[in-house]
Parts: C-alpha cells; structure tokens; sequence
C-alpha cells in the first residue's frame, strides 16, 4: 500500500485531495500534515500535528516515515520546503506534487489565456505570494533535477468548491441571501477561471496514479471562463434568488477593487489544453455551485466575512449608491 502525506489537508483544497484519495479504487495510506487547528475524525487518515516552520519538529514528527507520495498544498515559500526537505527520508519517495499558482505568471507582458511555457514573473496583484511561489518552483525543480522523484507542478486559478471558508463565492451567496448588494468593479467583464475543489482533487489523485515525467508543469483549471456577471449570476441560479447588482467605477472614487470584492479586476485565465489532454471530466461551474450553495447553507457562519470589506461596502452604499 502506498503511503500519501497531504501537507495542508484539512482545509478546503487539502480536504477535497484527501476525499479523492479516500474514494479511489486505489488503497492508499493517508497522512496528514498540519498544525492542529482543525482535526479530522477520520480513522482511515493519520493526522500528524506539526509546524513546518520548526525544524527540530519537522525532523520529530518525520523521523519513523517514508512516504511515497508528497502533495504539498499548503507550501508558501522556500524556507518551509528547506525545512521540509531536510526534515524527510528520500528512500521511498517517488513524486512530489507541489500545489503552485496563477499568480506566477506576469500579467502585465503577457496576453490571456497565459501558457505554462511563458516566463514567470511578478505579478502586481498577487505581490510576495507571487514571487515566493515562484521561488518554491525554482527550489523543487533545482531539488529535483536529475532524480528518479516525478516532480508535478500544478498551476490553479481560483478554486471553489465545499469547504471553501474564504469569502468567494460564499461571499455571493451572503449578499444575495441577506438582500445585501452587490458592488460590481466596472462593467463587470472582467475574465476569470476557476476549478472545482472536487475536479482538482480526483486530477491530483489521477496524476498518482499515471507516469509523469521527471518535471511536469500544468495549468489546472475547469475549460469555463466566466466574467464577474456571468459569476454572479451562476451564484444567483445556484441560490434560486435574484441579486441586488450594482456596477462601482471604484478608481474614479479613489478604491481598490478589494476593498469591496472577493477577485482582483484583472483577466486570469489559463490555458489549460495540456492538462485537458491527459484528464477529460470536469464539473460544470452550473453544477458546482449548486453543491457549494448547499453547503453553505449548512455552514455560513464559518465564511470568513472581511470586516474592512464590510466597513468599506457600507461606506461605498452611504456615499454613492443612492
């Protein structure tokens, strides 16, 4: 039986790569990694509590194991993979798939869909979590080289899904639930990309079970882009309630889209013909936030509202929405 540690895997992506592992066909022995803050009652996982900060720790807790498989989901920058990478035993260990970001491409010299073949670079959006994704990248493809360890970058856009406790689109379903508007950046047409948190994680678990090469790098998102409005009303259909809608032209009235709404105001979208090539099956975005709105309903009280956000909508709906 092959041993999975899912660094990350109580919490929302790591989650949903663990409930793939649980429902494959495959037997896999499950571990988690993570700081205790939110612990599973499942006895098929092994939840080893950890900081990955604290290397004496990390040498502690990994000291009795050889994993075969590594999906790091929650790796931010160079220093915890050091801390990381010191602290494993290589003997058995056959891939390393390392959840990445959209935010490593250079949105401002490069035009969409952005290719996992464009130079990365810093985005002005994403700012140091840009830049040490890409930095951890750099660490794993230098680590990795020339080894007999499958190394698998995966690139995601947005990711939604059940268990999402980030206010995106249980941010939607908030507004619409509670008859609270909705500030629109601009016109609204802004280009965006998700994947599904249940899509992400039966790929990953596919990719375990496929030969890779020593270094594969894919773009991983649902082939649906949406803009801002076609999202919202995806959310407004999952939720069997109209919206109230309104279009804020926030720089003109010295704002950031961020103070008022859960995406920055930039086209991302990926091209993602080469993971497409390999994995078919995708979740409807129609589908899926029909599951997410169910959830939510059964657990809104764990969206994390931002309360600069809600100070400033209410600031916005005083001063300009009349």
């Amino acid at each position: 039986m092959k041993k999975v540690l899912v660094l990350g895997g109580s919490y929302f992506i790591g989650k949903a790569i663990v409930e793939a592992l649980l429902g494959s066909q495959k037997d896999y022995e499950i571990y988690t990694l993570n700081r205790g803050s939110r612990k599973t009652e499942d006895k098929r996982i092994t939840n080893i509590i950890c900081d990955r900060e604290d290397l004496d720790e990390m040498k502690k807790c990994l000291s009795e194991h050889e994993f075969n498989y590594i999906i790091d989901v929650s790796g931010l920058n160079v220093n915890q993979l050091e801390i990381l990478h010191e602290a494993l035993n290589y003997e058995k260990l056959e891939k390393y798939i390392f959840i990445s970001s959209s935010a490593v491409y250079d949105v401002e010299n490069y035009k969409i869909p952005f290719k996992e073949s464009f130079m990365l670079g810093k985005n002005k959006y994403w700012g140091d979590y840009g830049t040490n994704k890409i930095e951890c990248e750099e660490f794993l493809e230098d680590k990795y080289n020339y080894s007999n360890v499958q190394l698998i970058i995966l690139r995601p856009p947005y990711v939604y899904g059940e268990n999402n406790y980030a206010a995106r689109e249980g941010f939607i379903f908030h507004h619409i639930i509670n008859d609270r508007p909705i500030l629109i950046p601009n016109d609204g047409e802004t280009k965006i990309q998700f994947i599904y948190s249940k899509d992400l994680g039966n790929l990953i678990e596919g990719f375990l079970e496929t030969n890779q090469d020593n270094l594969s790098i894919y773009n991983v998102g649902n082939s649906e882009v949406v803009t801002f409005n076609t999202w919202i009303e995806l959310c407004e259909k999952a939720a069997g309630k109209k919206a109230i809608k309104y279009h804020f032209y926030y720089e003109e009235k010295g704002y950031n889209e961020r103070d008022f709404f859960s995406f920055f105001n930039y086209d991302n979208v990926l091209d993602v013909k080469k993971v497409h090539s390999v994995f078919k099956e995708e979740t409807t975005m129609e589908e899926g936030l029909k599951q997410c709105y169910q959830w939510y309903l059964h657990n809104e009280s764990m969206v994390m509202m931002k309360e600069h956000v809600v100070e400033k909508e209410e600031e916005i709906y005083l001063n300009y929405q009349r």
